[in-house]
């Protein structure tokens, strides 16, 4: 024990006293908090890669985006799939669309609204968000029924 840490004989003027100040409890609590100090920074930097496309290409996923418009041209508003996932959205009122955190490969995307849909092949790449530019949705009649 250094002597800088030793106890004064002034603190033994009245007897020894009851409770006698422990040296480990202070370190004890240093430690306490740098754990929970480290854990509070590796939650933090987990919760910020998992954030960025690092995340994606390790975890082997894409994004999807383009345009659908109809046989006239207009902006299609509808439903957008990814064939064999869960995965969908639907098109804004410009007729764009974005479906994120696609598995990697080959994909199918279908095009529907309420009638009929349409498949279209594409290439999802990890970490990369692929335009596949301006799909086109052809209406076709319905029967009267």
């Amino acid at each position: 024990m250094a002597l800088e840490n030793s106890p004064s004989l002034k603190e033994f003027e009245d007897g020894i006293p009851q409770n006698l100040s422990d040296p480990s409890k202070k370190k004890n609590r240093i430690r306490k908090t740098l754990l929970i100090l480290l854990a509070l920074l590796v939650l933090f930097v987990g919760f910020s890669f998992f954030q960025s496309n690092a995340a994606e290409l390790l975890a082997g996923k894409g994004s999807l985006s383009g345009l659908v418009l109809d046989d006239k041209g207009q902006p299609f508003q509808g439903y957008i799939f990814i064939l064999g996932t869960d995965l969908e959205s639907q098109t804004d009122a410009d007729g764009h669309f974005l479906i994120e955190n696609v598995p990697a490969g080959a994909r199918i995307l279908i095009v529907a609204n309420d009638h009929a849909g349409y498949e279209f092949p594409t290439l999802v790449e990890a970490g990369k968000t692929i335009d596949i530019g301006q799909l086109q949705f052809i209406t076709t009649a319905l029967p009267d029924g």
